[in-house]
């Protein structure tokens, strides 16, 4: 008998990386399962193309636009894999039983991972140990220049309202202290502060914004060694795909970050330090 499972996937793209391993694992572990996932639209790049789920549910403002939709595809479970109140009124209005993730987060701060794979111990279900799928275009040498080839960081423009208080000289006087090359990406918007950071620093800052879409960003990073990002989803995302991060914000701001991660403030922060941080994941070290 067909067992249908509604996995709610958080907003962190991180999180959803890591995620897609117990998807992973409800649909090989769990005999005659059906998965669907459901997720913030706009969040749909991360997971498209993965074979072990077998629907995408995407809602554009609030999960509740998907509750009579839901209900309508008589599921048996929902697997909620957010840890805050994101499906709180849809979980409520769908009445569906729900195994919810983080109950015991505060007692017991395991990593994410494995936080969530708790969640699923009634039906048996184990990490296989693969780890997130993938599924993003593979890197190409090619897309960066030849120097490149030795290891780069990526320096993520995204989430521009988020740089509030980091003036450009203090983030071109960073990109200069890392003497290392660096690839600057973002939307095409962000293709003026790319092109000025570039100028300024020389030719180890490559600009790249507005040539590749957010998959091939990705891509990017994750063939990096190291990332500078200003918001927490794209920190999320290095982190779930086991990148150090900078990020650029005001410390005690970040939720539920694990992983190799450094914060510093835009404002006061020590930009020797952030370098040296950035530096040390090149080898050999300085």
């Amino acid at each position: 008998m067909e067992v249908r499972f509604v996995v709610l996937l958080p907003d962190n793209p991180g999180k959803i990386l890591t995620a897609t391993s117990l998807v992973r694992g409800l649909k090989a572990q769990v005999g005659d399962s059906y998965v669907y996932v459901m997720l913030r639209r706009s969040s749909e790049w991360l997971i498209r193309g993965n074979s072990s789920m077998d629907e995408v549910l995407s809602w554009q403002d609030k999960p509740d636009e998907l509750d009579g939709l839901v209900r309508d595809l008589l599921p048996d479970y929902l697997i909620d894999l957010d840890e805050g109140n994101l499906y709180r009124r849809f979980k409520r209005r769908t009445r569906l039983l729900c195994f919810t993730s983080g109950q015991d987060r505060k007692e017991s701060p395991a990593p994410y991972g494995e936080r969530i794979f708790k969640t699923v111990r009634f039906f048996d279900v184990k990490d296989d140990g693969k780890g997130p799928d993938f599924l993003f275009p593979e890197y190409n040498p090619d897309w960066l220049p030849e120097k490149f080839l030795g290891g780069y960081v990526v320096l993520v423009l995204y989430e521009r309202p988020l740089k509030a208080g980091m003036q450009e000289e203090r983030l071109v006087e960073l990109v200069s202290l890392i003497e290392k090359p660096l690839v600057v990406a973002g939307p095409a918007g962000e293709r003026a502060l790319a092109d000025r950071i570039a100028q300024k620093t020389g030719c180890s800052a490559f600009p790249v914004c507005g040539d590749f879409p957010e998959p091939e960003t990705a891509s990017l990073i994750g063939a990096s060694n190291a990332v500078i990002c200003f918001g927490q989803g794209w920190a999320g995302l290095a982190l779930g795909l086991n990148k150090p991060v900078l990020r650029i914000g005001k410390p005690g701001t970040g939720q539920d970050e694990c992983g190799e991660i450094r914060v510093i403030n835009p404002a006061t922060g020590n930009l020797q330090e952030a370098a040296l941080y950035v530096r040390k994941w090149f080898n050999p070290v300085p």
